[in-house]
């Protein structure tokens, strides 16, 4: 995978200079590197590129003369996560949530509060890409994803690890209910829907609790990461 930008890749050789494959620079923006920067990349394959190569290779125009070539982790399946069942830790379930930049900012979100499974839908849904690494700042490759074909038959084998499911839905209760303290730290598995159409009819069935972040304002919602961070603040405190 190809990300770009001056941050996404300064935050990669900070981070996970493991990951890095090659870089990709310009005369003028290998200054841009610290020299404790350099020498973590003495050893990373660098090319230089014109603006032009730079934009066949990102396709974008904001690409600011750096780009690198990176390590994802696998993208794991069903059969991975019954074998991975016992060492999930807690979980963040997304359905249908389509734009990468939000699959990035929760994965940074989930990090921050020590989650380090995500699992979605292996249709109508974004993924890792080099939008939600760069959203991510570099926190996406602390997770592991699992895609699956039906998010319900993931949620049945939590269910059967005695995972409590809790789904953010509009009808739900209030999410700081005092009779909801008892789940805190607890297995569970925050399940978030798309900001459009929130959590589908058979997910939201599937779910063992539903809460709600109650308005206090004129807008309606909340942005589906804002959303994540606030329930993994409350049950994961």
């Amino acid at each position: 995978m190809i990300i770009y930008g001056v941050n996404p890749v300064l935050d990669c050789i900070n981070l996970y200079s493991e990951k890095i494959v090659k870089l990709y620079v310009s005369k003028r923006s290998i200054n841009k590197f610290s020299k404790k920067q350099l020498g973590m990349i003495k050893d990373i394959s660098i090319e230089y590129l014109s603006d032009r190569e730079f934009e066949n290779l990102s396709k974008t125009n904001n690409h600011q003369s750096v780009a690198a070539e990176i390590k994802v982790n696998p993208i794991m399946g069903l059969s991975e996560l019954k074998q991975n069942i016992n060492d999930l830790g807690k979980v963040v379930i997304l359905d249908h949530i389509q734009d990468p930049q939000n699959i990035g900012a929760i994965a940074r979100t989930a990090v921050f509060f020590g989650v380090s499974t995500i699992i979605l839908p292996s249709n109508r849904t974004a993924s890792v890409s080099p939008g939600s690494v760069k959203s991510s700042s570099g926190s996406i490759f602390s997770v592991n994803f699992y895609q699956v074909s039906n998010l319900g038959n993931a949620i049945d084998e939590l269910k059967g690890k005695d995972y409590w499911i809790l789904g953010a839905h509009l009808d739900g209760d209030d999410y700081k209910d005092a009779k909801y303290d008892k789940f805190i730290d607890e297995k569970i598995a925050i399940v978030m829907g798309s900001e459009e159409k929130g959590l589908s009819p058979l997910i939201s069935k599937n779910c063992d609790i539903l809460v709600r972040i109650k308005r206090k304002g004129l807008t309606n919602s909340l942005n589906v990461n804002v959303a994540t961070a606030i329930l993994l603040s409350r049950f994961l405190s």
